[in-house]
């Protein structure tokens, strides 16, 4: 009787051991799972504080760089002239970037989703568009400006600022053009549902939009600029050597010159 009262008794205590070490095994499981999303958590906040920060940072940065450059070509007298009115132009189009563009991008990268909804999304979207477009333009129009002073010596006189004025007229023009499709419709079919449903906001996913933005802000801007570079480097190139050339020959004259006068005959 007293041997199996013992087993019992030692039967009884291993269960309750077994049972304790399962308690503290879950329990150090559970504190160490705490730990680990408290971990994930506090690195979570701290890259979403850092990001804030550089966002921000940049965006600031942008948007008064750019209004430096506005304020000294409006109050500076040396700098308000003609050939700057591109540059003015095109500090207020980055200047719309960074105030109308910017800040909601920044928001959509620290949030991770898109919460504002279609139409928000449209007139953002349409926003950046316009603004990256007629930035990107503006340096077309420039480098055509440079282009024309550099290989027609009479442009200068004839750069009139409603001559520039209607340049940047055709950049801001061209910029609408750009951004005005999917304004009136020229959407991909999964756009609302991208929108509401994934809270994603991209541009219009569209192939023929797609083509056609690629082309008119990326591929077709960088190719004529670089073309234009190219023939303001060659003609430059061209002036540099023939007046160097023009220069040796007129030394070489005058030292033919001072030769014969010096010559004393026999």
């Amino acid at each position: 009787m007293d041997e199996n009262t013992s087993n019992k008794s030692f039967v009884i205590l291993e269960a309750w051991n077994a049972s304790n070490d399962s308690v503290n095994n879950a329990s150090l499981i559970d504190s160490s799972s705490r730990e680990y999303s408290l971990f994930n958590i506090n690195e979570r906040l701290i890259f979403t504080i850092l990001t804030s920060i550089i966002l921000a940072t940049l965006t600031i940065l942008t948007a008064v760089g750019n209004l430096f450059v506005m304020i000294a070509i409006w109050i500076d007298r040396n700098l308000r002239n003609v050939q700057n009115y591109l540059i003015f132009s095109l500090a207020f189009a980055d200047l719309m970037v960074s105030c109308s563009v910017m800040p909601l991008g920044a928001l959509y990268e620290v949030i991770g989703e898109w919460t504002l909804g279609t139409v928000l999304c449209d007139v953002w979207t349409s926003t950046d568009v316009f603004c990256c477009t007629a930035s990107i333009l503006h340096l077309v129009a420039i480098a055509l400006d440079r282009y024309w002073a550099v290989t027609n010596v009479d442009y200068i006189h004839r750069r009139t600022p409603t001559r520039i004025l209607t340049l940047i007229a055709f950049v801001w023009i061209g910029a609408i053009i750009v951004c005005i499709p999917p304004i009136f419709g020229l959407k991909d079919a999964d756009y609302e549902h991208r929108v509401l449903v994934e809270k994603r906001c991209l541009y219009s996913q569209d192939i023929g939009y797609q083509v056609f933005a690629t082309i008119t802000t990326f591929y077709g801007p960088v190719t004529v600029i670089l073309l234009l570079y190219w023939k303001i480097y060659q003609v430059s190139s061209f002036a540099y050597f023939h007046a160097n050339f023009i220069s040796i020959k007129n030394s070489q004259r005058n030292l033919f010159k001072n030769k014969s006068l010096l010559y004393i005959p026999g």
